[in-house]
């Protein structure tokens, strides 16, 4: 399931779940890229969005939600 609309300067959640109803959800958090005039180069130089984060399971978000290498460095400095 593809979760967010088609607008690209949101981001999307690609969820995954397999014929075992069992299982659960895997989680895909995207990013394609930020908005034209900001810091950042728009459109995107890249051709896929990045993969930022992943979650599985059920739980709190803490303990199911990893960032990948580039979610942990794109995240912003808590003041």
């Amino acid at each position: 399931m593809l979760f967010g609309g088609t607008n690209p300067l949101y981001g999307k959640t690609l969820g995954y779940v397999t014929k075992d109803i069992a299982a659960p959800m895997i989680s895909f958090h995207l990013w394609n890229g930020t908005e034209p005039g900001s810091d950042s180069s728009w459109p995107p130089d890249r051709e896929a969005p990045l993969l930022l984060a992943v979650r599985c399971g059920d739980g709190p978000l803490a303990d199911r939600f990893t960032f990948t290498p580039e979610g942990q460095r794109r995240r912003p400095e808590i003041a």
